[in-house]
Parts: structure tokens; sequence; C-alpha cells
């Protein structure tokens, strides 16, 4: 039988001991799903946790053993932001020496139990296709899989340079009268309310199911979340497709930089305004944003993208050069109101399932 006291507090008040027990329990669980990744640094993690952006905020639960070991961790979070402010994003794990005792049951509960708390109508969990057992008890919930991804990677080790040379060449032919624009760390001032307009066309990505609106991106949003990767640690990369006659940025590839992991960089977001798609700009984008990474970042490997499932055209220029899917992560929903009656249900049961 697993505990029944679960630990809870607000994500910004864990101290430095807590987030070191947490990401020593975390161990087990990496291996399971990123065997072969290496993980971020413990120093890494906590200045994440110390620099949040200001609408973040969240809860970390932590069920531990009858010897006092941590035998699992629920984390709650959401962002005050329209178009999300209506989810909590939970994410339940137990150890697999904890398991089918009831334990992932309790947290969810707990988890549930906050939305219901702030208002939250809607509670969404990310599951993994290695690790098959998250989506079983999604499943087993009822909850719906609302979105499809996948996680692409690009080895630079193999990356065909003469094709990212012809992308690049090819670019301003494809593409006459519109240029890049290359903006390493900080958004400067005066390219902000640019950088934020063009931002916000990830509006259009796809989101499949996803019960989730349009966010609004504002130059001063925009300048908080920089803010708090760059305190943080995290490095920010940005090639924006300029059209000449306006000014106007209107595409947009980044990357986001960290020292503890130097074999990889993650990509943010690649857009390019409907309005102006048709002339390869995302191409353009992608290859040099490939091209300075080769010559800047010599210890890069890896280039790290999720792509929904169903954004066919971002995928097939990934898929030209040279991304492959190494997982596929699944989106599930379910109403607070139903997720609470379902853990209820099943706590009141005794024993536990």
């Amino acid at each position: 039988m697993p505990a029944r006291e679960i630990q809870q507090l607000p994500v910004r008040e864990q101290p430095d001991e807590l987030l070191a027990a947490i990401y020593a329990a975390r161990t087990q669980l990496h291996q399971e799903a990123e065997p072969d990744d290496p993980r971020r640094p413990l120093a890494e993690e906590i200045a994440e946790i110390r620099n949040l952006p200001l609408p973040v905020g969240g809860f970390v639960l932590v069920a531990r053993d009858s010897a006092g070991s941590i035998a699992g961790i629920g984390t709650c979070w959401w962002e005050d932001l329209p178009g999300r402010d209506h989810i909590l994003v939970a994410d339940v794990a137990v150890l697999p020496g904890a398991r089918g005792q009831g334990l992932g049951w309790l947290l969810l509960d707990r988890c549930a139990a906050i939305a219901q708390q702030r208002g939250l109508r809607l509670v969404i969990g990310r599951t993994r296709d290695n690790v098959p057992s998250g989506a079983a008890f999604c499943a087993r919930l009822g909850a719906e899989q609302a979105m499809v991804g996948r996680e692409n990677r690009l080895d630079l080790r193999a990356v065909d340079r003469a094709l990212v040379d012809r992308w690049l060449a090819e670019g301003p032919l494809r593409a006459p009268g519109y240029r890049l624009e290359f903006v390493a760390g900080l958004t400067p001032p005066h390219l902000a309310e640019q950088a934020a307009e063009v931002a916000n066309v990830m509006n259009t990505a796809p989101r499949e199911n996803l019960d989730m609106g349009d966010t609004p991106i504002t130059a001063a949003l925009l300048r908080e979340y920089e803010a708090a990767d760059a305190a943080a640690g995290v490095e920010h990369w940005a090639y924006y497709a300029v059209q000449e006659a306006t000014g106007r940025f209107v595409g947009v590839t980044d990357i986001h930089l960290r020292s503890g992991t130097p074999d990889r960089v993650q990509v943010g977001a690649t857009a390019v305004d409907p309005a102006h798609r048709g002339r390869s700009l995302g191409k353009w984008l992608k290859a040099a944003m490939t091209r300075q990474i080769l010559g800047e970042r010599p210890e890069v490997r890896w280039v790290i993208t999720h792509n929904a499932g169903s954004n066919d055209a971002m995928l097939a220029i990934n898929d030209q050069l040279g991304f492959r899917t190494t997982a596929v992560h699944t989106a599930w929903q379910l109403a607070t109101d139903r997720l609470c009656a379902l853990t209820r249900e099943n706590l009141a049961r005794g024993p536990l399932d």
C-alpha cells in the first residue's frame, strides 16, 4: 500500500534539497523514457524553476514510501494566458518499484483537485510511445487523444551540407524582395514588436483536437519569456525572414542552447506568415539556422524539434533536410469535473487498484 500522505508545494517554493531529491528519484524514469539521452544537470533544472516566467504557476506533489524514499512525483502547471487559462497540465510518474499499488491514482486525484480549486476546466497530460503504460492509463480514464506529435531529430554529423548550401543559394532567388536577419540573445528593443508579431503566426499551427485557443503574443510577453530563459542560462538564437518593402518580419525559426547539454539544441518555433508562403521561406530559414549551428557550434550533433503529426508542410521540409522521428508524443485531455469523479470513485473502492 503506498503512502497516503502527499507533500504539496508551489513549484517556486521548492527548497534546493527537495529539487535534488526529486532529480535523483527521476533517474529511473529518465532511463526508462530516454535511455540514450543525457540528462540536463541539476543546476540547470533548479535555475529554470527559480526563473519561471510570471504567467506560469504550478505545484509539485511528492509521495514517499514507508522508508521515506520518493515513490511518486506529480507536477501541475498552468499559464495565465488567453487561450490557455482554462488548462492544467499534469505530469504523474510512479517509480518502477512502487507501481501497481494505486499511487498514480492518488497523485492524479490531487492534480484534479488543484485544477478544480483553481477553476481550470480541463486537464491535459502527455505520454511517449516508448512508455506504453502511460497511454494505457490515459485510455483507461477515457481521456481523449487530442493531439499526436512527432519528436524529430537532425543528426548534424550526417546532414547533407550540399543541400543546405543549395537552399541558402536558392532562398533569395525564390523569394525576391526578402532577406534574413539573425538575432542572438535577447531580442533588441527596436525589434521586439516585429518579433512578437511574427511569433503570433504560431497560432496558425495545427492543434488537432486540443482544446486550446490562440495566445496573443505581445512585445512585453516576449520580453518576459526571453528574460526568464536568459536568467536560467538558456541562449536564444533566431532567424527572421524580412519583407524588404515593409521591414516586417514574416517568418521565423529559433533555437534554444543549453550549456549543460552542448551536443543538442531545441527548436522553439518555425513559422511563415500565411500571406507570404509559397516562396520557400521556410527552407531558407531552416538552412540558414543549420549553417549557423554548423559554423559556430561544431559540438552540436542533434537539432531536436517537435511537430504536430498533421503539420504536413513543416514535416515535409524537416524530412527533406534529414530529420527523423525518434519518438511520438500524445496529448490527452479530460474535463476536470469528469477526472475528479473518476479518481474519487476509484479511491473510494479501497484497496487501491
